[in-house]
């Protein structure tokens, strides 16, 4: 084998058996556990006017950040998936925010006011809430 694809194929190697590590680490790291976080308490309509607003100025504060939020229940079913999604009553007629729950919360009824926590993760139209838990109901 010449010396220079001798180098190649060490250098081949070591990536190889880089990228299985960092794939490794990733697979087997623990999940985040939104009950053990601080949440950021603000009202449904609070939330869903931040991002209407200044959605970059909202994702700063709130993306990928534990919260607790508290508003009106718009309605509740479940996704395809199985899980309890709820959406809160906003500002807004037709949209709001949308939480899926890690577990389920039990029967929520439309009109009840809950606080609920979980991982903010943008804005679709909606504000989208992953990993909620039922904090009050």
């Amino acid at each position: 084998m010449k010396k220079g694809n001798k180098i190649a194929f060490q250098l081949f190697l070591v990536i190889l058996i880089g990228g299985a590590a960092f794939a490794w680490y990733v697979w087997n790291k623990p999940a985040r556990n939104v009950l053990d976080e601080k949440g950021i308490e603000i009202t449904a309509s609070a939330l869903f006017d931040a991002y209407t607003k200044n959605e970059n100025e909202a994702n700063t504060k709130f993306l990928n950040k534990a919260i607790e939020v508290t508003g009106v229940v718009a309605e509740a079913n479940e996704n395809q998936a199985g899980q309890s999604v709820v959406m809160l009553q906003s500002s807004d007629p037709v949209f709001g925010i949308n939480c899926t729950f890690k577990e389920d919360p039990g029967p929520l009824k439309k009109g009840a006011t809950i606080t609920f926590k979980g991982i903010c993760t943008g804005f679709l139209s909606d504000v989208i809430i992953n990993q909620g838990i039922l904090v009050q109901q």
